[in-house]
């Protein structure tokens, strides 16, 4: 088997994923979802490792999202 790796928008992303999923598992296997999230988590559990990450309160995040989102409501 070969892989190909797609840059797609977000438009078609899921008309894609269906278009793959016709084909029999053993024609075409889809794997770069996982991989990809794989690489984050293990990126992002080796920053808390070294402890290089940052960590909000339940308050400070509240906070945050109150600001972001009256930000973009008009």
């Amino acid at each position: 088997m070969k892989t190909i790796k797609l840059e797609v928008s977000n438009k078609v992303y899921t008309k894609i994923l269906w278009l793959l999923k016709q084909f029999k598992p053993e024609e075409v296997r889809v794997v770069q979802e996982k991989e990809s999230i794989k690489k984050y988590l293990s990126e992002e559990l080796s920053s808390i490792e070294k402890g290089s990450s940052s960590f909000l309160t339940v308050e400070e995040l509240d906070q945050l999202l109150e600001e972001r989102i009256s930000k973009h409501e008009n």
